[in-house]
Order: C-alpha cells, then sequence, then structure tokens
C-alpha cells in the first residue's frame, strides 16, 4: 500500500489530539473480568451435567441419528445421480445438435449426397472417391467446425453401409466395423445418436484405445437418408468430465458402464487401480474399458494376490441390479470393484445402452454416526459445550479490546504521531498522513486493521516493517519508526511522499517519452539492487508501487514501494509457505512466479520492472483483459507485442529490444541483474534525452494544482493464492 499526497485542493485535515483524561473500565468489562473465577467455583457441576445428559439422552439419539442419517443418505445419493444424469442428457443433446448442424450444412450436405451417389457404383475405385472433389469440399467445409468443436476425426457411410469418406482416406470403400452400429443404427434411421464408448479399431490407432462417436443422418431432397455422418469424441475428455461434476465427499465416485459391467468413463481412483494391478500401470492407462465391476468379496491391497481370476467374480451388488434395467440405490452397504464398503444408488439408460451409478465409501457416509456410537463422543460434546462457553467469554473479551483500539484510532493519536488525515485503506490496514509530535515532521503511518489484529497478521506486519527498514537506498521508501500501543494498535511510520505513482502518470498524462522511462526504470533498478545484494525478491513491482516525488528540489525521484511480499533467499521455515505462494499482480507477474513461485529470484523482478516500463511507454499493459485466470495463462505461454507494434510507430531499436528481451518466459534469456539492466539501459540512444533539466520543466508545467484520489483506491490489486503444496 502506497502513501502519497498530491496536494492542490483537498479540505483541510482537523488535527484532533487526545487528551490526559482516563475512561472509566465499563461495568460489562468489569463483569467479563470476574466471570472465570466465578465459574472456576463451580466446575463440579459440569460433570454432573454431563452424566445427567448420558442417561436421559443418550439411548434415543443413537437410534434417530441411524434413522435420520440413512434417510437423509438416501436422498443425497438420489439427488447426485439425478444430477449426472441430467448433466449427462444435456451434454448428449448438445453433441446430437452439433452433429445435426453439421449434416445440416448445404455445402456439407451437397459434399456428402455426391458421394453416396458416386459410391452407388459398385465398381467405383476407392482412391478415386477419396481424392473426389466432393470429398476435398467436405474436408474443407468439415474441418474447421471438427476444430471449433474439439471432435477428433469424422466418418461419412452411406445407406448401404460402405464408408464413402474419412479423415483417414485409407478407410474409404470399406465396411465399417461392427461397434459403429451404436450410433449408424439410428443415424441410419434418421435420428441422431450418440454412442456409448467402444475400442477403437481405425487404422492408426492402438486396437483398444476408447472412443466414441455422435451420428447424424444426411438426407436427399425427397428426404430419404442417403447417408450418416458421424463424429469421432475422445471419452477421456468431456464424457468423463460429466461424472467429475457431482460427486460426495473424499471417496466418492460417479461412473458410466456398459451391459457387461465394463467401466465407461474414467474413474477417481485409476491411480490406486494401477497399485492393485486390476488396470495396466502405464501413464496413459485409465479404468475406460479397462475394468469390470466385479466383487473380490474383500477388500484389495496393494501387491495381494487376488483370491480368483477377475473374470469369475461376480458384478458388484450395483452392477448386477442395474445391468437388469434396474434404478435402485442402497445405503446398508456393499463392495465395490476394489472390495471397499460402498453405498451407492444407479440406474439404466436403455436409450444409450449404459447405467450410471454414484457411489462414498461407508466409512465417510457414516462417519458421523459412527462417532455416535462411541460413548467417548457424548463426553467430547459436553468440554465442546464448556469450550464453546470460554469461547463466547474470549470473544468478549477481544471484541472490548479492538474496541479500545477502535477508541485509540478515534483519538488520532498513536505514540508519538498525530494522525492528520487517511490517505489510503487495504485489505489489512489503513495509511495516514501524520506529524510527529516533537519533530513537527509529516510522516505517513501505516497501522493495521483493529479487526484483523491476530497473531498472523501480526507477523505479517512486522515482516513487512523489519524487511523495509534494512534498505536505505535513496529510491527505497524509507522506515522511520515501528511501534505498538498500550491499546494493541500496530504501527509504523514511513517518509511522506508528495507526487504521482506510476499506474496515475500515464492514465492522466498518456505514454511517456523513451529517455524518461529510461530515467525511471535505472532508478527502480537502482532500488532492486539493493535489495537483491541482500537476497530480498520483491515479487510486486507495479506502476501503483512507484512513485515519482520531489526530493531536496530535484524533479523525477523515484520511490518504490511495498516490500509487504518480498521473498528473501534464506527463509525461516515459518515463512517457507508464503514463499511458496502464487503472489504479485497479474499484468505484472513474470510466468516462473505462475508456474514455479518457489523459484523467482532478481530476474523475476526485472520482468516486472520490464512490464512497467511496456505500461510507460505504450500506456498499456502486456495483455489485455481482466479476467485472473486468462492473464495468467497469458504470462506464461502468451508473447505480447512488441512496443512499436502496439503504438504504430517506430520505438527506438535497443530500448525495445532489451525490454523485450527482459519479458523472455525463461529467466536466463533476461539480463542477469539488476545491475547489468541499469547499465544497459544507461547505453540505450535515449538515454541522454532525459535528465534534472527536463523533470523540472515537466513538474512545473504539469503538476501544479494536480489532484488525484487516494492511491490506495486506484491501484490494481495484488494476487495471493495459497500457498501450493
Amino acid at each position: 500500500m502506497a502513501s502519497i499526497d498530491i496536494g492542490g485542493a483537498r479540505p483541510d485535515p482537523k488535527l484532533v489530539t487526545a487528551d490526559d483524561t482516563v475512561a472509566n473500565t465499563p461495568s460489562l468489562a468489569r463483569a467479563i473480568v470476574r466471570a472465570p473465577l466465578l465459574l472456576a467455583r463451580h466446575l463440579w457441576v459440569w460433570p454432573l451435567v454431563g452424566a445427567l445428559t448420558i442417561g436421559v439422552a443418550g439411548y434415543w439419539v443413537r437410534s434417530r441419528v441411524e434413522e435420520t442419517t440413512r434417510a437423509d443418505l438416501a436422498s443425497r445419493l438420489q439427488t447426485v445421480l439425478a444430477a449426472d444424469i441430467s448433466a449427462l442428457y444435456l451434454w448428449f443433446n448438445e453433441q446430437e445438435y452439433n452433429a445435426q448442424s453439421f449434416a445440416a450444412d448445404l455445402r456439407i450436405q451437397e459434399a456428402i449426397r455426391q458421394l453416396a451417389a458416386m459410391a452407388r457404383d459398385r465398381d467405383v475405385d476407392p482412391s478415386l472417391l477419396a481424392s473426389s472433389s466432393p470429398a476435398a469440399t467436405l474436408e474443407l467445409y468439415l474441418k474447421p467446425l471438427l476444430e471449433n468443436q474439439h471432435y477428433q476425426d469424422y466418418v461419412v457411410v452411406s445407406a448401404d453401409h460402405r464408408i464413402v469418406a474419412s479423415s483417414h482416406p485409407s478407410q474409404v470403400g470399406r465396411m465399417p466395423p461392427r461397434t459403429y452400429d451404436l450410433f449408424l443404427r439410428r443415424a441410419l434411421g434418421g435420428q441422431p445418436s450418440v454412442s456409448r464408448p467402444f475400442p477403437r479399431e481405425t487404422a492408426g490407432s492402438p486396437r483398444g484405445a476408447p472412443t466414441m462417436f455422435v451420428g447424424a443422418p444426411v438426407k436427399a431432397t425427397n428426404g430419404a437418408v442417403v447417408a450418416a455422418l458421424g463424429l469421432r469424441m475422445k471419452p477421456e475428455d468431456e464424457f468423463s468430465r460429466i461424472f467429475s461434476v457431482a460427486r460426495m465427499g473424499e471417496t466418492g465416485d460417479s461412473y458410466a458402464f456398459d451391459g457387461r459391467g465394463v467401466v465407461l468413463s474414467a474413474l477417481r481412483f485409476d491411480k490406486e487401480l494401477k497399485e492393485l494391478g486390476l488396470i495396466t500401470n502405464s501413464l496413459e492407462a485409465t479404468s475406460i474399458l479397462n475394468l469390470r465391476l466385479a466383487d473380490p468379496g474383500e477388500e484389495l491391497q496393494p501387491g495381494q494376490p487376488l483370491s480368483r481370476r477377475r473374470g469369475a467374480m461376480p458384478l458388484t451388488r450395483m452392477a448386477a441390479s442395474a445391468t437388469q434395467g434396474y434404478r435402485d440405490y442402497d445405503v446398508q452397504g456393499y463392495r465395490n470393484y476394489r472390495g471397499v464398503k460402498v453405498v451407492g444408488a444407479w440406474t439404466w439408460l436403455p436409450r444409450y445402452g449404459m447405467g450410471v451409478a454414484t457411489e462414498v465409501s461407508l466409512d465417510e457416509a457414516f462417519q458421523t454416526l459412527y462417532d455416535l456410537r462411541r460413548l467417548f463422543l457424548v463426553l467430547f460434546v459436553l468440554l465442546v459445550l464448556s469450550g464453546a462457553a470460554i469461547l463466547v467469554f474470549t470473544l468478549l473479551v477481544e471484541h472490548l479490546q479492538a474496541a479500545a483500539r477502535r477508541e485509540a484510532l478515534t483519538a488520532k493519536r498513536l505514540g508519538q504521531y498525530v494522525l492528520m488525515q487517511e490517505i489510503g485503506r487495504g485489505a489489512s490496514g489503513m495509511v495516514y498522513r501524520a506529524r510527529h509530535a516533537l519533530l513537527r515532521r509529516p510522516v505517513a503511518v501505516k497501522l493495521l486493521s483493529p479487526e484483523l489484529t491476530n497473531d498472523d497478521n501480526i507477523a505479517r506486519f512486522e515482516h513487512e516493517v523489519q524487511i523495509t527498514s534494512q534498505l536505505t537506498h535513496p529510491n527505497t521508501v524509507a522506515i522511520y519508526d515501528y511501534g505498538r500501543t498500550p491499546e494493541g494498535l500496530f504501527y509504523y511510520a514511513m517518509e511522506y511522499l508528495s507526487g504521482i505513482e506510476l499506474d496515475q502518470l500515464v492514465r492522466r498524462f498518456g505514454p511517456q517519452p523513451e529517455g524518461r522511462v529510461i530515467f525511471i526504470l535505472r532508478q527502480v533498478c537502482g532500488s532492486l539492487a539493493e535489495a537483491h545484494r541482500i537476497g530480498l525478491i520483491h515479487r510486486d513491482i507495479k506502476p501503483a508501487n512507484v512513485v515519482l516525488t520531489r526530493r531536496g528540489g530535484v524533479c523525477d525521484v523515484v520511490k518504490v514501494l511495498d516490500f509487504g511480499l518480498v521473498k528473501a533467499r534464506h527463509l525461516r521455515p515459518t515463512d517457507a509457505a508464503m514463499a511458496n505462494a502464487v503472489v504479485g499482480t497479474p499484468h505484472f507477474m513474470p510466468p516462473e512466479a505462475i508456474e514455479k513461485p518457489d523459484s523467482v529470484d532478481a530476474r523475476s523482478d526485472l520482468y516486472s520492472v520490464a512490464a512497467v516500463g511496456y505500461w510507460l511507454l505504450t500506456g498499456q499493459t502486456l495483455f489485455d483483459g481482466h479476467e485472473v485466470e486468462g492473464l495468467l495463462a497469458q504470462q506464461v505461454k502468451g508473447q505480447p507485442l512488441r512496443l512499436s507494434e502496439r503504438l504504430g510507430r517506430a520505438v527506438s531499436a535497443d530500448l525495445e529490444a532489451l525490454l523485450m528481451q527482459c519479458l523472455a518466459k525463461t529467466p536466463a534469456e533476461r539480463p542477469a541483474s539488476s545491475e547489468a539492466l541499469d547499465e544497459a539501459l544507461g547505453r540505450c540512444t535515449a538515454a541522454n534525452t532525459w535528465g534534472a533539466a527536463e523533470a523540472e520543466k515537466w513538474w512545473q508545467a504539469h503538476m501544479a494544482g494536480f489532484e488525484t484520489a487516494p492511491v490506495a483506491a486506484m491501484a490494481e490489486k495484488t494476487l495471493v493464492i495459497a500457498p501450493r503444496a
């Protein structure tokens, strides 16, 4: 968070100083302080209450909870199953609609009609058919549609069951595999159809690899079906993802299977299945078409040989019921394909020749019930109640402490500092323009919000001030003091800056001259060089964290702010988690900070410095957009336009090349250090076109009477994603 003031026509702040009176302690506070002493004299009451509760409610609670749990579980299983089936039907309808749309395209339709007409001649050469003009037309118009909708390839089968066109020309003229009947029968009958997954039999693909089709009829002008258009899909993609959306708990799984009890979608436990030897232990192997839902009769363990052949085992209770066409559920428990006791709900979808089931382990489903069956849980509940009472009193005490902090803040006095005006507010605190009561020196005071004063936030607050106080470079904001008031307010005082941060500089005055950009970036490099030398990485260099100010009559003096997210090369154990978090501002984050946050180093800050330079020169960020996920993906894989392309005019070749080098995706391709970047900037042809005289003229011409809103309300938010394991 920056502390910036531009001056201008702001209302004068009212100075409020603390008086010497001491407020009387409220009666409620005295009561809260004395309450634990009173309760301590009567702790013997709690065991009596516990014994009475156990005797009266224990038996009734157990039976009622068991009954309610089973009813609720049955309802939840059927709800999840219904959600899976609804999602599956929606997806089937979408695929059928796509296939019908493709088949209804007049250009595609006419090409298929011509191919079907040519194929009526049984003596026609398949190679001539595959290389014909209609085949080329079909490929031309169908290929972009396939790519846009993520289909793998296509096949066209005539009414007499001959392949007349395909993404694989070698198939033309052949009879389609019998498995194609899963969609051809309905498609040639005039209805769109989605097949269930089946083993792939096309050339160029290993036999048995799972595939599935959606088919649609292609009709002649008289309405007769002349051919069927089939579009190939990978079951591992959208089809399997449907079943991963609605699952119960940590052990829940939803999946599809055929009439033989063979799994048709990816399972949640593929890794465990490989360890158990139920499917091939290879990277590409999945449970699709490779696992039969057989009941082993016992829970399987890695390395444990099966008591009998998998093929000789009966289907699980669920699979046996579903393949008979029943819709049912079981909350009593049965063994699944791993031998784990589960509860589940299932149904059969006759139109698609597949069943759908959702299951969750018995232990997880009845965890609450199992706990309640144990006598010590009642005692635990009593202890929880006792703890809750203590917690309430603790919270009330903390509330009073927080109120005391707020009262101290209202008094506008923190130690030796008199608070004059709030100039910024962030997620964890606020910044005030203030003055030292004795020195009369203006300062910026940052304090931790009273509502957020806890051990973690205090540790982060102390980390920020301790890190920043180690830095003495003239281009780094200076820390004057750090303290804690008697009411528990944590604060630190830093130098008060009058000027404008780079974000508002560009927003208000547009792209900046090359010489000035070099002048600014070299000062940023100077600040970072000191930090890097002692092993500190800033991790959040952005325009809102760099301020242009006046110091000692010199204009365009840079101040680098906000070292709150700094990473030290030599970490304490307590800091390791934060170092492994994804932190920064999406528009200015280097790729490695997103992919491998624990690998960031000094060159990562140089990427951000170049992104700031890009902003200053073009008035635009590296990539457009505001969605965090999209911006992070572009930072990792996208290439920003060169500055001259973005501006539509020439930019000094050496400066443009240097900034684009700093924006390399690989840190090794960037300059080796801040000092190296500083020297390279100094060698640019435009480096000598801006100096103190030019800065003074600009400030006299533009900054008189200039006013802006507090920086904290405008700066792009810094992103902090949970630390990675």
